[in-house]
């Protein structure tokens, strides 16, 4: 990530196939629109980008700390070694949500009540990240630190948790068929639950 972005972002407000690199804005932007563009090494920290279209764009190696995305739309938009802490992603339109995270930080993350089916989270942070009431169905978790997450209500069936570190589950307040789960990850769970797993 960037330490020190000189270049002020500029957007025309209906930008296709564009890079932004080395952009910083605190700003918040609104209802633009924005196709197959890339965003590189930007800081966007508090910032935000309300009321837009994102579609197929990239974020790689970008501040985004608690950047504001209500009401816009996330299409096919991927997040590449950024930073993403503390963002509520509550208020996305859920029309058409599809995102991909990948080594993300996404801690202290708010994705409650949110339609994420079959949205990867590889090899992030979501320490005290709260899923909960969350649709999560076949989402994978695979090398994602789930330190303090919460799950409550959320639906996960078919989620794969096979390689995820330290999750915690109360398997009462989840529909979990079919989740996948590796029994050494899974140590935190059944203990919850009074079951004790001998070597």
């Amino acid at each position: 990530m960037s330490n020190n972005p000189e270049k002020r972002f500029n957007p025309s407000g209906d930008d296709l196939d564009v890079v932004f690199s080395d952009c910083m804005s605190p700003e918040q932007h609104r209802n633009l629109e924005f196709e197959s563009c890339a965003f590189e090494r930007c800081d966007f920290a508090k910032g935000g980008l309300i009321g837009c279209a994102l579609v197929d764009c990239r974020f790689s190696d970008s501040e985004l700390t608690m950047i504001n995305f209500a009401g816009s739309t996330l299409n096919g938009v991927v997040f590449e070694r950024c930073r993403l802490r503390g963002v509520d992603w509550t208020g996305l339109s859920d029309s058409l949500l599809s995102v991909e995270f990948h080594e993300c930080i996404l801690d202290f993350g708010n994705f409650d009540n949110l339609k994420l089916k079959k949205t990867p989270f590889l090899d992030c942070s979501a320490v005290e990240a709260t899923f909960e009431c969350s649709d999560l169905r076949e989402s994978v978790f695979n090398g994602t630190k789930l330190t303090k997450a919460t799950f409550r209500n959320a639906d996960l069936r078919k989620a794969d948790f096979r390689s995820s570190e330290d999750l915690v589950l109360n398997l009462a307040e989840c529909r979990c068929d079919g989740m996948r789960l590796r029994l050494e990850d899974a140590r935190g769970t059944l203990m919850m639950h009074g079951l004790r797993i001998s070597p």
